[in-house]
């Protein structure tokens, strides 16, 4: 296992293009940016000093990373142009505890299960810059009484999705997923009646 205290500390290992060590998963969030896009990022912190990092989490690749929060991960990062300035990236990470990277056949099921977790977690944040308070308590209704019968790969695909989705499409798009679950139609359309815009859209994830 790679040791805590045999690593530079953030304040160091960012004037690296690329460093690798192990550290603490402060947190993970969606945040908005200036054009208005959704990106996820994670915040690690040293483990003597109280240095802290951004790091952007690009692609669905890191989804399950959020049962980390609060422990400590090994990872490597690196340095990427983005627009004006630099921004470092997750690479790779590794969990302490390991059972991520050596799942036996339950331990495929936790992976599902935490992937499942963390594209529900991603949801709920971009949910809650909606601008509207009624279509962001529909969505978290939605999401707390039918998530459960959501596949996983339905919900990868919503996440990778997300960046193209403004409130109303993501709206459609949870609606189509209680469609697929449920026979009442009368009440999939109450759900579609509480859309403020009520425009045609196309499903992003009708063969999913």
């Amino acid at each position: 296992m790679h040791s805590l205290y045999a690593q530079p500390n953030l304040s160091e290992a960012t004037t690296s293009k690329r460093f690798k060590g192990c550290y603490l998963l402060e947190s993970v969030k969606v945040k908005i940016t200036d054009t208005g896009w959704p990106i996820r990022v994670a915040t690690i912190k040293d483990v003597q000093d109280q240095n802290s990092l951004e790091l952007r989490l690009l692609g669905d690749d890191f989804l399950a990373i959020n049962v980390f929060i609060s422990d400590y991960i090994q990872l490597e990062a690196a340095v990427k142009r983005y627009r004006n300035g630099l921004v470092y990236y997750l690479a790779w990470y590794e969990p302490v505890t390991g059972f991520l990277m050596k799942p036996n056949t339950h331990g495929k099921d936790i992976v599902n299960q935490t992937d499942k977790k963390a594209c529900l977690q991603i949801l709920r944040q971009r949910i809650l810059f909606f601008s509207s308070k009624t279509e962001q308590s529909l969505c978290f209704s939605i999401l707390k009484n039918f998530s459960h019968d959501f596949s996983l790969y339905a919900l990868q695909s919503l996440c990778q999705q997300l960046s193209n989705l403004n409130d109303n499409r993501l709206i459609v798009e949870l609606v189509y997923q209680v469609e697929k679950q449920s026979d009442e139609i009368g009440y999939i359309g109450k759900l579609l009646d509480q859309l403020l815009n009520k425009q045609p859209y196309h499903i992003l994830n009708s063969s999913v």
